[in-house]
C-alpha cells in the first residue's frame, strides 16, 4: 500500500474565485501607500494561496508584503504574506503568496475550510 509522501498541508482549490481586496504592505522593506486593489482568491492552505491582480508587480526582483482582507465563508478574515511567484495568463497576473498565519489563526482557518467544504465551494488538493 503506498504511503502518502506530502510533505505540505493540503491545497483548498476554490470552484469559483473569491472577490477580495489587497494592500500592498512593503516593497523591499520600504512602507507602501494603503491603497485597496481588487483581487480574486484561487486556492488556499495554511501556509499559501494563489491570488490574481489587474497589475504587474516585479515580484522577481522585489520583496513585496501584502495584507488581504476577505471573507472565506463567513468571518472577515485579514492575512499577511510575502508575494513569491507570478505568471501572466491574457491580462490577469497570477501570484503566489507564502502566509505567516499565526497559531491562533489555524483554528479559525480550520473552521472556515469545513464550512467552504460543506457549502460543496472547495475541492482539496
Amino acid at each position: 500500500m503506498p504511503t502518502n509522501q506530502r510533505k505540505e498541508p493540503f491545497r483548498y482549490t476554490l470552484k469559483e474565485p473569491i472577490a477580495l481586496e489587497i494592500y500592498i504592505l512593503s516593497v523591499n522593506g520600504t512602507p507602501a501607500p494603503a491603497k485597496p486593489i481588487p483581487a480574486e482568491l484561487f486556492d488556499i492552505s495554511r501556509y499559501g494561496c494563489q491570488i490574481s491582480l489587474p497589475l504587474s508587480l516585479q515580484v522577481n526582483s522585489n520583496e513585496i508584503r501584502i495584507r488581504m482582507n476577505l471573507i472565506l465563508a463567513e468571518d472577515p478574515i485579514i492575512l499577511e504574506g510575502t508575494l513569491c511567484w507570478d505568471r501572466k495568463q491574457d491580462s490577469q497576473w497570477f501570484y503566489g503568496v507564502n502566509l505567516g498565519t499565526k497559531a491562533d489563526d489555524q483554528e479559525r482557518f480550520n473552521k472556515e475550510m469545513r464550512v467552504l467544504a460543506g457549502q460543496g465551494r472547495i475541492v482539496v488538493k
